[in-house]
């Protein structure tokens, strides 16, 4: 629009109104296009103006270079039209005071910025500037076979490769460019599969799982490519690290970090350099790391600051290397770091997402689970209180023993939270919840009292079906006795005269144990369970205890499709050991004191 057209309209209307002289306002109207035929641009993009390039002001298809001092800012616009006005005659000025009108809110800016031709004119610029070095004229031998390359030779041949390759583009057989591409994908592919079977070979076994790692590899990979070929920079902008806090949250650290290097190994390719692939391992290792400390709530926020400064150390250091000098820091870069960072966090809530599309565990779920305030433990507490009681021990003790031997303390501490939170049905049929002097097992037959404990496991999974349990908290349920007998009910059967042979009624009709955490919590919750039956509460009778639960597991073939080592069942054993002693370690007897005579 023709800005100064419309405002000396606009004025010439105000002051005809006003019955301002002819005289004046035509002396007026020359003062206003005086000044707009300089050019008024707003304050705010005057000062951004560089001093020495200046700004170019295109009328139709001319462009017209000026520099700052020759067009107006608004502010100093309106400073020289009031400067003028001081010239004039004092019956001039008058007649200009009497209209009781501010004359230079018909001054505006008049030179408006177009950043698309801005950007065009950069991009075009951009294109002129030459990435290579040195002048090689038409017929020139650049090098003969046999000599010796020096570095000037070598610079040259390298400004060749690269003005060549900018100017024809990629020169070999495009075919051969997508079979190269392939191999690296399927060498990536290879690499994933031995680090899988070498860590995790159960994963290989287990559709979903395998689903979402090719999943990430593919997100990564194919989403930087094509990012790259729109805009190099967004690489940048990319919270890669948040793709190994995704992997570990459900797969072991030792599995996740090396998982996460090779998915980056691409990056190398795709950007023609190692800077960014080792930049985003080092701070994917941090967040790793720090995540385990500071990774729920407000704490996300330290854990995203420490990212970024491994983001802002990591590239310092490539550029000291390559530059020796602190010059030429892009403040650009550390703020895509900080955007990085920011964003890390903010997609880490996808977590919850995955959990539910893939089927999954957390470690967030786990702690949610773990929190003994939360509606299920809650109400085992207040029906079963022995129950609550004798679960929060069993999982001290399975939490202690996965520990010392490398399994998912934090999954054995739920799992054993909420393997007899069947017993909520009927709680006064247990030992632990039973008043003392009465048990309602007197007025039943061994088969009746055996059935209705035995009903506990099934009675479990039902619960966790109510509240929403994660099929990996429901084995712990299934398992915690496996297939074992009710040894009490089955012996009194026995010597009441009941057939031996009738063994199944008496028999849980749970599953076998199959991983090393639900080993963990059969042996912890067995062996608390039998202790509180001990009479006598010494190092020796306690010891004998454990090692004849543990015997009884292993020779019962409670085991035999678990997934745990004879060195490990030795370990658990000991620490169940200790851990159990000191429980139930020996008070002071404190002696009466005696009354003075």
């Amino acid at each position: 629009p023709d800005i100064e057209a419309e405002q000396l309209r606009s004025f010439s209307a105000e002051a005809s109104q006003a019955d301002l002289p002819d005289e004046l306002l035509s002396k007026l109207l020359s003062l206003y296009k005086e000044i707009y035929s300089k050019g008024v641009i707003d304050n705010a993009r005057y000062g951004e103006l560089n001093q020495e390039t200046g700004l170019a002001v295109v009328q139709g298809k001319v462009a017209d270079t000026k520099a700052p001092a020759e067009i107006f800012s608004l502010s100093s616009a309106k400073e020289a039209f009031l400067s003028r006005l001081d010239t004039y005659t004092r019956s001039e000025s008058a007649a200009i005071k009497a209209i009781g009108m501010d004359l230079t809110i018909f001054l505006t800016p008049n030179l408006i910025y177009d950043e698309s031709t801005t950007y065009a004119v950069q991009s075009s610029s951009l294109q002129d500037i030459s990435f290579t070095k040195g002048i090689v004229h038409t017929g020139q031998r650049i090098i003969s076979k046999g000599e010796v390359v020096t570095s000037y030779s070598e610079q040259i041949l390298n400004s060749l490769r690269a003005e060549y390759s900018s100017k024809i583009g990629f020169s070999g057989n495009i075919l051969l460019l997508i079979v190269g591409q392939t191999l690296w994908i399927i060498l990536a592919l290879f690499i994933i599969f031995i680090l899988i079977r070498s860590i995790a070979p159960k994963i290989l076994q287990r559709i979903p799982e395998l689903v979402f790692i090719l999943f990430l590899f593919v997100l990564t990979v194919a989403g930087a490519s094509l990012l790259y070929k729109i805009e190099p920079s967004i690489l940048y902008l990319l919270p890669f690290p948040v793709i190994v806090l995704f992997m570990d949250s459900f797969f072991p650290t030792r599995l996740s970090l090396p998982l996460y290097i090779v998915f980056l190994i691409p990056l190398a390719l795709i950007t023609d350099s190692y800077q960014l692939l080792l930049i985003n391992i080092i701070a994917g290792g941090v967040a790793v790391f720090v995540f385990r400390f500071w990774g729920s709530g407000w704490q996300q926020f330290l854990s995203a600051l420490l990212v970024f400064l491994a983001y802002l150390v990591s590239d310092i250091s490539f550029h000291l290397i390559s530059e020796g000098t602190f010059e030429q820091l892009s403040g650009v870069v550390f703020r895509n770091y900080g955007m990085a960072s920011i964003l890390m966090i903010a997609s880490y809530p996808l977590v919850f997402l995955i959990e539910k599309i893939f089927g999954f565990v957390s470690l967030s779920r786990l702690r949610d689970l773990a929190d003994t305030g939360n509606k299920a433990l809650r109400e085992l507490s207040e029906k079963a209180p022995g129950t609550m009681q004798h679960s929060l021990q069993v999982a001290n003790l399975a939490e202690t023993a996965a520990r010392h031997i490398g399994a998912n303390a934090l999954l054995c501490r739920v799992g054993a939270l909420y393997h007899d939170i069947g017993k909520i049905n009927n709680p006064q049929y247990f030992a632990e919840n039973q008043a003392a002097g009465f048990n309602p097992h007197s007025l039943l037959n061994p088969r009746e009292s055996a059935r209705i404990v035995i009903q506990h496991v099934e009675d479990g999974k039902n619960m966790a079906k109510k509240f929403g349990l994660p099929l990996l908290i429901s084995d712990f349920i299934e398992t915690h006795h496996g297939r074992t007998r009710t040894e009490a009910f089955y012996t009194a059967w026995c010597n009441e005269g009941g057939d031996p042979a009738n063994i199944e009624d008496f028999t849980y009709e749970g599953q076998l144990p199959t991983t090393r955490e639900h080993v963990v919590v059969m042996l912890a919750d067995a062996v608390e369970a039998a202790c509180r039956s001990l009479k006598d509460y010494t190092p020796e009778s306690i010891s004998a205890m454990v090692n004849k639960m543990v015997r009884h597991r292993i020779s019962e073939d409670q085991l035999q499709n678990a997934d745990i080592t004879y060195r490990e069942l030795r370990k658990i054993q000991e620490i169940l050991n200790v851990q159990i002693q000191e429980i139930y370690h020996s008070r002071i007897t404190y002696p009466k004191r005696k009354r003075l005579k």
